[in-house]
């Protein structure tokens, strides 16, 4: 690397620090980022005249009483450029955009039906909702910095291929990320649609600042993402945070990997929705049975949440069931990872606590106590668009390389 390279290089990382200290910090002036950097003020002084020539930055003046010369404030600009972040898995598929601040100003959900069930017709819904977002910018899809994927199923964000996906015939080694920037000529940024959840958590809840904790996902599947000492864990190659291929006592349902036992054929919501029409079947569930009118095939997770919300039997019994394979799961990363707060992702976190208090009971049960002691296992609180939402903090990641701090 030359000298000018490395002088570039510099100047980079200096503007995206002096970004971030922005971004998660309230009220900051150029000495704040001085002290906060160790920079030069020169320098200081430097990067943030391109930021305001750049319109991602403005200025506001300190209208609280001080004494002596009152500092001015550094503030993002919402309206300096705009991430819009895509997910979907087999059965929803959501889009947003969130401004320079990490505000939500648009979300679309579109649903997905078997019309859908094809890669090309997936491929299409896609194009059709990133449209929509960028309609609704109008003019200023032109400060569109970025178009973030979250990508179910086996994925090679390096590439931009989708290796596979059990839901969808032909999502086999699709380049979805060269397909996305040839159709809209803006730089694509994909991974799975778990772990791009993690950086909404990460930038846009907790600030750039996290305590150790675990995001668990449960939908069609289950996946982990861990946070430790406030970095990502994850891996070059592989796929990591499969949670719902770990083997669990008493399973004997064949998963999709073509094996036996796997947590994802006993908690993921098809297999949920799958026990309960079994159990139709000897005359069991017959709340949810009457919720659908008699039609099994109408059946879906929400209408089981819905009938353990109102303390039908059979459904509390099946709840019990499931959170004991997950909270068994769950102490197994307890004393793998030592986290402080673990945060459970997907519909069965919208039952609450009747939800949450078995996988707390057994957790305790199976982890040691130093581990135990103190943590937080909580619903989480965002919406069904967060895979959207973490795509578009994924771009906002890739485009100003956060630094990093550990705590």
């Amino acid at each position: 690397m030359n000298n000018e390279s490395i002088l570039e290089s510099r100047k980079y990382y200096q503007r995206n620090k002096i970004l971030s200290v922005i971004r998660f910090q309230r009220n900051v002036s150029r000495y704040d980022i001085k002290k906060s950097t160790s920079y030069s003020m020169t320098t200081v002084l430097s990067i943030i005249e391109d930021l305001l020539g750049e319109g991602l930055i403005y200025e506001e003046e300190c209208d609280e009483v001080r004494v002596g010369r009152k500092p001015v404030w550094l503030r993002l600009n919402p309206e300096g450029g705009y991430f819009v972040g895509l997910e979907f898995n087999s059965r929803a598929m959501h889009c947003v955009i969130l401004d320079f601040t990490g505000k939500i100003i648009y979300s679309r959900e579109s649903g997905i039906s078997d019309q859908h069930s094809c890669a090309g017709a997936i491929l299409d819904l896609m194009k059709e909702n990133i449209r929509s977002a960028l309609e609704f910018l109008g003019e200023k899809k032109e400060k569109v910095l970025g178009l973030g994927l979250g990508i179910p199923g086996y994925s090679d964000k390096q590439r931009g291929v989708a290796i596979s996906y059990t839901h969808l015939k032909g999502w086999e080694n699709v380049p979805v990320k060269q397909i996305i920037e040839d159709e809209f000529g803006y730089p694509c940024y994909m991974d799975n649609n778990v772990n791009g959840m993690i950086y909404a958590y990460k930038y846009l809840i907790y600030n750039g600042k996290c305590e150790d904790m675990l995001f668990i996902s449960i939908r069609t599947g289950a996946r982990v993402m861990p946070i430790i000492n406030n970095m990502p864990v994850s891996s070059v190659g592989g796929f990591p945070g499969e949670l719902g291929h770990i083997k669990v006592g008493g399973g004997s349902r064949i998963c999709s990997c073509g094996k036996y036992g796997c947590l994802n054929t006993e908690v993921s919501d098809y297999a949920i929705v799958s026990k309960i029409r079994d159990g139709i079947r000897v005359r069991r569930f017959q709340k949810i049975l009457e919720m659908v009118n008699g039609n099994i095939d109408a059946i879906t997770i929400e209408h089981f949440v819905e009938a353990v919300k109102k303390r039908d039997g059979d459904s509390l019994d099946l709840l019990n069931e499931i959170g004991g394979f997950i909270g068994n799961t769950i102490a197994m990363l307890v004393n793998i990872f030592a986290p402080r707060k673990i945060v459970i992702y997907g519909e069965l976190a919208r039952i609450g606590d009747p939800f949450l208090n078995i996988l707390r009971e057994r957790v305790k049960e199976n982890s040691i106590k130093e581990n135990y002691t103190g943590l937080e296992i909580t619903a989480s609180t965002m919406g069904r668009d967060l895979g959207a939402i973490g795509a578009a903090a994924l771009v906002m990641q890739e485009e100003f390389n956060f630094v990093e701090e550990t705590i």
